[in-house]
């Protein structure tokens, strides 16, 4: 099932979560465990029903019946299979540029803002958004750099057009996808709903920082995005 588009998580994602191109990736949050039930079963309580006292019958008792009681036969039907949760995203590969790296699920940070990537050498998968694969923008985003080297997406300005883009599933399959274009934008004006939004067809836009760094935000002026179509739609 298609995940339906949040827009203020995405705003968040390109404005915050992207901002920490060249800073320490923070370590991914706990998962939360789900809250325990605080309301406890209640028996409920029901006035006692007394039965009326009858005179004494002096009918003979009936006899029991002797007939044993029919045993239901047991259904043959096939159970019905649990439903499997969509593939995501496992892995990223860019020949042209010799990106090989884990996908990891970026989801919402306390403060609202998408989760940067854990590692400088991992993507992530912005999964409040859309699958790769289905009709819809999905959204991989990767450090442009790191505190003391190249980061995973360094080169992914040096994408042309037709060049090819492969994401491993979890289900085993591959999806591949053809760059069309790419384009650079102020780090607070970029055009969200193409990069986040809907769409007819599959898309897959890669984002990473771009520009000047700036030392006092610790931020990237600009964002590049490559816009990416799976091959054959």
């Amino acid at each position: 099932m298609v995940r339906h588009l949040r827009l203020r998580l995405a705003t968040a994602a390109l404005l915050l979560g992207l901002a920490a191109c060249g800073q320490q990736p923070a370590a991914a949050p706990p998962a939360e465990q789900p809250p325990a039930s605080s309301a406890a079963a209640s028996p409920v309580s029901s006035p006692a029903l007394t039965a009326p006292a009858s005179a004494p019958s002096s009918a003979a008792p009936a006899a029991p019946s002797a007939a044993p009681a029919s045993t239901p036969a047991p259904s043959l039907a096939p159970a019905t299979p649990a439903p499997q949760p969509p593939a995501i995203p496992t892995r990223l590969r860019i020949p042209a540029i010799n990106v090989d790296a884990a996908v990891e699920q970026l989801g919402e940070a306390p403060d609202g803002s998408m989760e940067a990537p854990t590692k400088w050498e991992d993507v992530g998968w912005f999964d409040r958004g859309f699958l790769p694969g289905q009709p819809g923008s999905a959204v991989i985003a990767g450090h442009l750099d790191s505190t003391t080297d190249r980061a995973v997406f360094w080169d992914l300005g040096r994408l042309k057009p037709n060049d090819e883009v492969i994401v491993d599933m979890s289900n085993q399959t591959e999806l591949h996808f053809t760059v069309l274009s790419q384009a650079t934008y102020p780090y607070d004006k970029a055009p969200l709903q193409q990069i986040f939004g809907p769409a007819s067809k599959p898309l897959l836009n890669l984002v990473t920082c771009h520009g000047t760094f700036d030392r006092a935000s610790s931020n990237y002026d600009q964002r590049l995005v490559v816009y990416t179509q799976e091959t054959g739609t």
